[in-house]
Formats: C-alpha cells, sequence, structure tokens
C-alpha cells in the first residue's frame, strides 16, 4: 500500500514538473457579420436596429492583438487565459440606424476567454485546437439619439457586457520562433452601454490572426 501512494505521489510529481508556462502573441484581421441591435433608452420605447454593419480598423491605432498566456504542455493539453482585444465601428444599418450617431468600441470589444486547447506535433507543424468560454469588457463611445456616453481613452467606461466564447484552430511553426496563423470565430452576448440605457447584441467575428510564441 505504502510502496502504491509513494509511486503514486511521484507520477504526480513528474507530471507538476512536466508543467511549463507560455505565451503567444498575435495581430490579426476581423470580419464581422451583420448583427440586429435592441436600443433600450429611457424615455423612448425598445427599437431595433437591423443589419447593423460594423468594420473592425484592425490596423489602425491601436491595433487588434491577442494575448495568451498558457499553462501545461507545448504538445498535449493546456489551459489558456486570454484577451482578445478587437475593435467595432458602426457603419451603416439595413433599418433604424438613424438613431445611431455614433457606436464606436475603439478601447475594445474585448473578449476575456478561458481556454482549454490541445498541441498536436505533426513533425513539421504543430496544431492548436482549442475552446474558450469568458466574459466581455466592451468600452463603447456612443450617441445615441443625440445623447453621449463614453469616452476614448478613459478607463473607467470599461463594463462587464456578458458572456463570449471561440472556436480557434492555430497552425505553428516551432522552428521559426514558434510563429503560427491562427482561425478563429468568436459569439458575444453583449450589452453596451449607452445614455440612459444599453445596446443588445449577439457578435460574431472570424478573425485571422499572425503571431509568435510556443
Amino acid at each position: 500500500m505504502r510502496l502504491c501512494i509513494c509511486t503514486s505521489l511521484l507520477t504526480l510529481l513528474g507530471l507538476v514538473h512536466a508543467q511549463v508556462w507560455g505565451l503567444q502573441m498575435a495581430l490579426g484581421l476581423t470580419l464581422n457579420p451583420p448583427v440586429d441591435l435592441l436600443v433600450v433608452q429611457q424615455g423612448h420605447p425598445e427599437a431595433w436596429v437591423k443589419g447593423a454593419r460594423f468594420e473592425g480598423r484592425d490596423l489602425e491605432p491601436f491595433p487588434y492583438y491577442t494575448l495568451r498566456l498558457w499553462y501545461g504542455e507545448p504538445v498535449g493539453w493546456r489551459l489558456e487565459l486570454e484577451l482578445i482585444h478587437q475593435k467595432l465601428y458602426f457603419v451603416e444599418a439595413e433599418a433604424g440606424g438613424e438613431i445611431l450617431q455614433q457606436l464606436h468600441v475603439t478601447d475594445g470589444f474585448n473578449y476575456l476567454p478561458l481556454n482549454l486547447a490541445y498541441g498536436l506535433d505533426t513533425g513539421a507543424l504543430r496544431l492548436w485546437p482549442r475552446l474558450g468560454l469568458g466574459a466581455v469588457v466592451p468600452h463603447p463611445e456612443t450617441v445615441v439619439r443625440g445623447q453621449a456616453w463614453g469616452v476614448d481613452g478613459d478607463p473607467l467606461y470599461y463594463h462587464l457586457g456578458g458572456v463570449g466564447g471561440q472556436v480557434a484552430l492555430g497552425v505553428g511553426w516551432p522552428g521559426w520562433a514558434g510563429a503560427f496563423v491562427e482561425g478563429k470565430l468568436t459569439l458575444g452576448l453583449s450589452r453596451l452601454q449607452i445614455a440612459e440605457g444599453y445596446i443588445w447584441g449577439h457578435f460574431r467575428t472570424l478573425h485571422l490572426n499572425l503571431g509568435f510564441g510556443p
């Protein structure tokens, strides 16, 4: 019995020792399909903005980026804490868009998912399929029906917007400083704060990223 316990403890210590920390960083481009938005504002009836279209302007300062801190194994299972800093700029809508004079999320429509990933080594390439779920933390700057809310660059206007998740696949070249490309789909059920109310939407985004890290 004692031998079994000692063997189990040594095995557990070996597994813990095998775990390592790592960091991945990437820049990228986004594509946002149209979304229907529910506008709830005090003193006005609820209204729908149908087919709202957003641009990411991903390369404009401050650019789109992702940071991913992971713990586990380079090849095998690992847990990841990720920050996805994307931006949203309202462009137009199929109907109802006239009530939105400005709807920008320039300091980030930020996803903070906790991911479960698995590294697969195929020889020349390494694959990382991952699933993530977590919070959405936006920083909107809006003018709705002439009423403004939010100041670009002011951290006081970050707020918990809702929940979000991702499905992603990374393909890397370990021999090239850990260079990788990644495609992902993010889904966010989120509220954006406005003056005297909020805007609710089911946001969907496709991402294509280029980054570095093991």
